[in-house]
């Protein structure tokens, strides 16, 4: 054999730790494979939504077992060597989870439509603020918010014909991270109490409600002093 015709042999130990890692990486792919097809039969493509906080609780049952089942393969290299390979293992998993969290999401109709239901709102917020600051003369403010409603608007119909085409993905990609972005910080709404804290302060509310009309002395009166 050629290994034998150098001057070195190879260590003993070289060979041994190559079987362990060997056989630490096959426990680990048999513990994946696990939770893979588990989570599978709970959210798979053809399963329907499932709540996050169930599915939630069903990945720490089943990335538990996962790892049970891990430890329970008979392994060399020790417990520290294998310590390593489960927390390989959790990592994977953990990333496992997120994948499957994103695809559940995507079955929720009410997560699809939040780009657009976000557009809408910008765009409405816009709209109202644009005339209260029109209104109390603020023109500047009104332009802006003009010009912020038709960039919604063109954001809304380049949205819409890449998740209907299929093309632009990257562009549709960064609208609904734009989108989720002022959802999660609920953008719309604190834009609009802002502004009309402004448009409050510019106008006092006495001008805004009528000023009581005084009553007029009845004919039935005038009769009777006559």
């Amino acid at each position: 054999m050629k290994i034998y015709q150098g001057e070195e042999l190879p260590h003993p130990k070289s060979m041994l730790q190559a079987t362990a890692e060997a056989n630490n990486l096959a426990a680990v792919a048999g513990a994946k494979d696990l939770y893979n097809k588990s989570m599978e039969q709970v959210c798979g493509g053809d399963k329907p939504y499932i709540s996050p906080t169930e599915l939630e609780r069903r990945h720490a049952e089943l990335r538990q077992a996962s790892v049970k089942q891990f430890r329970s393969v008979k392994k060399m290299g020790g417990e520290d060597f294998c310590r390593r390979y489960q927390e390989q293992l959790e990592a994977e998993l953990d990333e496992a989870y997120a994948n499957f969290g994103k695809h559940n999401d995507g079955k929720n109709i009410f997560y699809a439509a939040r780009t657009p239901a976000t557009l809408f709102a910008v765009m409405f917020v816009m709209y109202v603020v644009s005339l209260v600051t029109g209104f109390v003369g603020i023109n500047s403010v009104a332009t802006l918010c003009n010009l912020v409603m038709g960039v919604a608007l063109t954001a809304l119909c380049i949205w819409a014909y890449a998740k209907y085409s299929g093309e632009f993905r990257e562009v549709g990609g960064v609208i609904d991270q734009v989108a989720e972005t002022l959802w999660e910080q609920r953008t719309p709404r604190k834009i609009f109490s802002k502004l009309f804290e402004v448009a409050r302060s510019r106008i006092p509310l006495g001008s805004l409600i009528p000023a009581p009309r005084p009553r007029l002395a009845s004919n039935n009166n005038v009769k009777k002093k006559n």
